[in-house]
């Protein structure tokens, strides 16, 4: 019996560590994926992803698409972007900061595009009125 054990526990630990596919964790980062079309798959597959991202970028994906909350930080930890995501494309009210965690921006999506006010810093914290202003699908407004 201890002989069918000891076999046993061998052929598992061979089983982890050879495949790589056993995995504790169901979460992946935006490294181990590629982009195709449009949509998001795990590297080496041909099926749109599914699943939560962790790391420098963090939501969920489905169906290949980002939905629902995304977080993006820096490399140094600091949040960079924080909005939600629908089919895909970013929509509502969106923040943007410095590395040094100061805001940056701010503004709504409308389909993937800048819509309404949009107001635009500059790290010493004064507006940047080159920048801000009313936005339509993606475009400044020009005023006249």
């Amino acid at each position: 019996m201890h002989f069918i054990k000891k076999i046993l526990v061998h052929s598992f630990l061979i089983l982890f560590f050879t495949t790589g596919t056993v995995s504790i964790c169901n979460s992946e980062t935006i490294d181990d994926l590629v982009r195709r079309e449009g949509l998001f798959y795990l590297k080496f597959t041909d099926v749109p992803f599914n699943g939560e991202l962790e790391g420098i970028q963090q939501g969920l994906i489905s169906e290949g698409r980002k939905q629902g909350q995304w977080l993006e930080f820096w490399v140094t930890g600091q949040l960079k972007s924080k909005g939600m995501y629908n089919d895909g494309k970013k929509t509502g009210t969106w923040l943007f900061f410095f590395t040094n965690g100061q805001l940056l921006g701010k503004g709504d999506y409308l389909e993937d595009k800048e819509t309404g006010q949009w107001q635009f810093y500059f790290r010493d914290g004064k507006i940047n009125q080159e920048k801000s202003g009313n936005y339509m699908e993606g475009k400044k407004s020009i005023p006249e």
